[in-house]
């Protein structure tokens, strides 16, 4: 669940914050002056957001969003898939290029 608090309210109970994210599986989004600030949430959705395999439970369920994904790519242009192609080795070059740079 994800509700959204003042910077003020986060600061008067941040423990009672930092035990719904924990303990309530929640994400807080924190908020300054009524404008986009901050996310609180647990290590577990973090490491999820980092690595996606990790919010499927099983091999099989990581493998039927490949097979998900290869029956909205069929209903695709071939236009449309030679774009998304493209975007896609992009965006794998950027990544490689960027955990390159983290490694050295």
């Amino acid at each position: 669940m994800k509700f959204a608090i003042s910077l003020d309210e986060f600061r008067k109970n941040l423990s009672d914050v930092v035990g719904q994210v924990i303990y309530g599986n929640q994400i807080i989004h924190v908020r300054k002056h009524n404008r986009k600030g901050i996310v609180v949430m647990s290590e577990e959705e973090f490491e999820n957001l980092k690595d996606p395999r990790k919010r499927f439970s099983t091999k099989a369920d990581w493998e039927e969003l490949f097979i998900l994904t290869d029956k909205i790519r069929n209903r695709m242009s071939s236009k449309d898939n030679i774009k998304l192609e493209k975007v896609v080795r992009e965006e794998l070059k950027a990544v490689r290029a960027k955990r390159q740079q983290e490694v050295s």
